[in-house]
Formats: structure tokens, sequence, C-alpha cells
């Protein structure tokens, strides 16, 4: 296992203590439409997290896909998407996300800010730097409206081949990227929008890592964004245990 899964083991082992002293609530007070929720929560963060965990590989019916040097690709960006799903679980839900704090509004990036905002990360400026790196490092790749053989920001191709066709584009987090994609002041998106973004780009993408010019840039990338996510799980469910 990798760093990013044995933190995500230690979140799960946090959240499964959270989920005990519910089911102890339960058993006192009855079944409540709160406790309901909090558990309910907390048991899809839990379960999620723990496939973010412990995930080796997948395992397709061709040989083909098995044998692709794109396989561990797909396996990272489904581990990025198990972590997200848990934290959803949560900050999706206010019986939950009050014990941690109150979103400036109902969008879900604000509920997602909560969270974000309440995990210490020390070495955030090394990883949004690092992130920022890679999505202004040149590439070539095939894009509408670019000549073949033009070399572009890694994140002009990402924003390009798989989001230019949205319109119109909406959001706070949408809108920054876009912006950035076509300024190339990359530097201007922190931490919490790459994380945000990364979302975005796995829903309406691929793999996304031909756009980085390389498998191993790709995995560095969203090395990072799970490392943030693992971290940002351990701090949500060491603060729902202490006020659970």
């Amino acid at each position: 296992m990798n760093s990013q899964q044995l933190t995500f083991l230690i979140a799960r082992k946090r959240y499964s203590k959270c989920a005990n002293k519910l089911e102890a609530k339960i058993k006192e007070h009855g079944l409540s439409e709160t406790l309901s929720e909090q558990i309910i929560g907390i048991g899809v963060a839990a379960d999620w997290v723990r496939r973010a965990a412990e995930m080796e590989d997948i395992s397709y019916v061709g040989e083909q896909l098995n044998n692709s040097k794109r396989k561990a690709s797909f396996v990272e960006v489904l581990r990025y998407g198990f972590a997200w799903f848990g934290l959803n679980a949560v900050f999706a839900r206010p019986a939950l996300l009050d014990f941690v704090g109150a979103p400036a509004n109902s969008g879900e990036f604000e509920q997602f800010l909560v969270l974000f905002h309440a995990t210490p990360l020390p070495d955030a400026a090394t990883q949004t730097a690092d992130l920022v790196e890679l999505l202004t490092a040149q590439v070539e790749s095939r894009l509408p409206h670019i000549p073949i053989g033009t070399s572009v920001s890694t994140l002009r191709a990402l924003q390009t081949k798989y989001l230019s066709h949205i319109r119109p584009i909406r959001g706070r987090t949408a809108k920054a990227v876009a912006g950035a994609a076509v300024s190339g002041n990359v530097a201007s998106l922190d931490l919490a929008t790459l994380l945000y973004a990364f979302r975005n780009w796995s829903v309406h993408g691929n793999a996304l890592d031909g756009c980085f010019g390389s498998r191993p840039g790709f995995l560095k990338y969203v090395g990072i964004l799970q490392q943030v996510l693992a971290d940002v799980h351990v701090a949500t469910a060491t603060k729902l245990d202490a006020r659970i």
C-alpha cells in the first residue's frame, strides 16, 4: 500500500468509531431522522474510503485491456472517485456537516470547503506548486480548433478536450478553471479548486492521462490529489468522532 491508501485506512477506522457511537445512540434513543441521516452518511463514507484504501487493481474480461499500459491510470481515477464519493456522503448531509462548520451557501463546492478548510494541510503550498507545474507543462494533443503539432498547456488540453463543448460554463470552479486555461494563469487556481476540478474532469473525460503528456506525470498529479483527500477524510472523521 502507498501512503494515500494507508491514510484512507486510518480514516476508515475513525469513521467506524463514529458509526459505533451512533449505533449506541440509536439503541438507547431509537432511530430519529437525524440519527438516520448520520448513520447513513457515516456508513457510506466508511465504505467508499475502505474501497479507496484496499483497491489494488481492476480486472477486465478482455486481455487487451488487462495488458494496457493505461490500466494504472484508470485504477487511480477510480480510487479518486471512491474517495470523493465518501467525502460527498458527509458534506451533502447537514446532520453531519454541521458538526464541522457551516457553508457560506448551499452550493456543493461551499459545502466541500467546510471540510477542506477544517483540515490541517502543512504541505499545501508544495502540493499546489507541484500540481501547477504539471498543469503548465506543454503537450501536443488533437484538439478542436487547434492545429496539429501545436503545443498547449496541459490545463488548456484538458479544458479544450473534455469541457469546451459545455455552454454556458456555470459554477465558480468551472469558471475559474476555464479562465485559467485561456489566460495561462494556472497559478491563480488554489488547491481546493484543483481538487474539485478533477471531479469534473473525471466525469466528462477519460483517464485524462493523454493530456498530461506522460503517464508518470498523470499518476503524480492524481496521487497528490488523493493524498489531500485522504488527509481531509482523516480530519473530518476525527472531528466527527469528537463531536458525535
